[in-house]
């Protein structure tokens, strides 16, 4: 570039750019070239404890202007770009480093800690609908209450706390957290349900019209995911369908500690022929503290995804701790998951006296082109 003899500088902060590549688990991160150079001194963290970062690159070599880095959902990361110099033409590194903050995280609302969620929510209603994502943020370490159902509507609603720095929330009344198909997501959040002495810990509410598909399902098509959350004394449903018709193509829990006084089914989907499509627990431990359980861990409707135009369906317990979860149950779930093509996949997971009888004595339901997989568990 003509360019010798020169101290160079590194590359302007504020155009450096991240960009999601389509279908891979992948960020591109791409600098503005600075002529002369050698070459650029690449790191990335991860800084979602900023005391504590950790690598994903650590000083590596780029010959180039971008570099394609691990992407993990709702993470804070840091950039930082030296420039080096180039002996051929008498230029000299950078003598500062370019760094740059970026988040995978939706952009969020904060709540104050020491609110009521019901009287936020009161004062500040959601609006967006089911096609954009909302998310609100609770302070790191904060303590927050719900002192009746805090009602979602038909919203596509993310609420979170921080991940190295759970917030709480204390259910005061006997409430759940209600959806009406438009999507959730919690995340980060340790939960006391000790209170709620018959109720749920998420219901679904009554179905929209403008949600009604196919035979009258209110059809959730985005995903309704629990994450990395401790949930504690559920003392009756953890998820239940409410008597309504629902047909959900993602319900997701991933990464959580749930403690139980399990007197009831924790999943409940069993009415009016509602069914989940594609359901996983994941990385997760369930645990009862009860003398007896009386309810199994599943109940579905019996519902087909082909009546809503859905061809085929899964079920995916993968690396998992139950303990004393429906020990005196003859199934753990119970009904035939949808009535029609089904993959189920039961992997790398610990029983520890669950489940008296079969995992689910309907698994199958006299198919002939379902997949199962169950390998690598420990039943005691």
């Amino acid at each position: 570039g003509g360019v010798t003899n020169t101290q160079l500088e590194s590359p302007d902060a504020s155009k450096v750019s991240f960009e999601k590549l389509a279908g891979k688990p992948s960020v591109k991160v791409e600098w503005p070239v600075i002529m002369g150079a050698g070459g650029y001194l690449f790191s990335m963290y991860i800084v979602d404890d900023p005391t504590n970062p950790v690598a994903v690159v650590k000083d590596s070599i780029i010959d180039g202007c971008s570099v394609a880095c691990t992407y993990l959902d709702d993470t804070n990361y840091k950039v930082e770009i030296k420039t080096l110099g180039n002996d051929k033409y008498n230029n000299k590194d950078a003598a500062s480093v370019s760094e740059v903050t970026w988040s995978t995280l939706v952009p969020a609302t904060t709540i104050p800690a020491g609110t009521d969620l019901i009287t936020y929510f009161e004062n500040n209603p959601i609006t967006s609908g089911k096609d954009v994502e909302v998310a609100y943020e609770l302070e790191a370490g904060g303590s927050y209450t719900i002192s009746g159902d805090l009602n979602l509507g038909v919203n596509n609603v993310q609420l979170r706390g921080n991940k190295v720095n759970h917030a709480k929330v204390t259910f005061t009344g006997s409430g759940a957290i209600v959806s009406s198909g438009g999507g959730m997501a919690l995340k980060f959040i340790d939960f006391d349900c000790d209170v709620v002495s018959k109720g749920s810990f998420v219901k679904f509410g009554d179905v929209p019209e403008e949600i009604k598909g196919m035979n009258s399902y209110g059809i959730v098509t985005n995903p309704m995911i629990i994450q990395s959350c401790e949930i504690r004394n559920v003392r009756h449903y953890l998820v239940n369908i409410n008597g309504k018709k629902y047909a959900i193509q993602n319900f997701i829990v991933r990464d959580c500690l749930i403690k139980f006084y399990q007197d009831a089914e924790i999943f409940n989907f069993n009415s009016n022929n509602s069914f989940v499509k594609d359901f996983e627990l994941s990385s997760s431990t369930l645990y009862n503290l009860s003398e007896a359980s009386n309810g199994r861990f599943m109940r579905v409707a019996g519902g087909k995804g082909a009546d809503v135009g859905w061809a085929d369906c899964s079920m995916n317990f993968t690396s998992n701790t139950f303990y004393n979860i429906s020990c005196d149950q003859e199934a753990f779930n119970s009904n035939v998951w949808n009535r029609q093509k089904n993959t189920v996949n039961l992997s790398k997971n610990i029983f520890y006296d669950s489940c008296k009888g079969e995992f689910n004595r309907r698994i199958v339901g006299g198919r002939t082109d379902n997949a199962k997989t169950c390998d690598n568990n420990c039943y005691w």
